[in-house]
């Protein structure tokens, strides 16, 4: 894949495009061993691995890019103690998941795959990349009763730019970067943007976002939860985006929210 006009500019953006969809491995601890050892793993027909803890109402959870289904052990216990069946899965090219590239609309139609297997939720929640592809697969056909988005984005397409001048591409190249990556994905990136997507749901929503979040903005959220009609928020302020997945309060209101009548 390279550009008209230059072709060492267009080999520099094609190798941006396979870093961008390409995530590193995320290794496992004693921790995460020990917490799939207390669940059953699910053999499912879409492919991607999954573990089940607990029994009733299933409650879906997506992990964020370069995560993997053992970062929820915060949220498995007390889900389970609340009286719900909690479903953790790896993304595609994540965890124990096949695969060596991602991108936001493979998840969230894997996610509806998973959806289809598992029958109609309770709830799914997402957090970061787990966040827009609930999204994504609420808009394609994923039936849950509620949805919770922790530290989500609002716009593909300003996730894309942010990786790119975070990659050291010149803002210059920042378009032609942000084509080439819908070109892999293969549908318009504005098309995915969770901020056109969601209000056209009426799903019972949740957004969290912790105010000092350094990768996503909380401009994001409070975008996504105006857009969201009848969306409650929770805004904390000393998580940052990824210590949001094992603060207390947090863990506590989405419980809360998921088994709230």
């Amino acid at each position: 894949m390279t550009l008209p006009g230059n072709p060492l500019i267009g080999d520099r953006l094609s190798e941006a495009v396979g870093r961008f969809l390409t995530p590193r491995p995320s290794v496992t601890t004693p921790r995460d061993d020990e917490l799939l050892g207390r669940g059953s793993a699910l053999e499912l027909a879409c492919g991607l691995a999954a573990t089940s803890w607990g029994t009733g109402p299933t409650v879906l959870l997506a992990h964020g890019w370069e995560s993997r289904r053992t970062h929820w052990g915060a949220f498995v216990t007390p889900l389970v103690e609340a009286g719900f069946r909690v479903v953790a899965v790896d993304a595609p090219a994540h965890g124990d998941s096949p695969g060596e590239k991602a991108d936001v609309l493979q998840y969230g139609l894997a996610l509806v795959d998973v959806e289809r297997e598992l029958g109609p939720l309770a709830g799914v929640v997402g957090h970061s990349f787990g966040a827009g592809a609930a999204v994504i697969a609420l808009h394609r056909g994923l039936k849950s009763e509620r949805a919770v988005l922790i530290s989500g984005p609002s716009s593909v397409v300003s996730v894309i730019e942010r990786w790119g001048r975070h990659d050291g591409l010149p803002e210059q190249d920042i378009p032609s970067f942000v084509r080439l990556v819908e070109q892999e994905v293969g549908e318009s990136v504005e098309r995915l943007d969770v901020t056109r997507i969601v209000p056209g749901l009426s799903v019972r929503a949740l957004v969290v976002h912790d105010q000092n979040d350094k990768e996503i903005p909380v401009a994001d959220a409070l975008a996504v939860a105006a857009a969201w009609s009848g969306a409650k928020m929770m805004i904390t302020e000393r998580f940052g985006h990824r210590r949001i997945m094992i603060a207390g309060e947090v863990v506590r209101a989405v419980v809360e929210f998921l088994g709230s009548d």
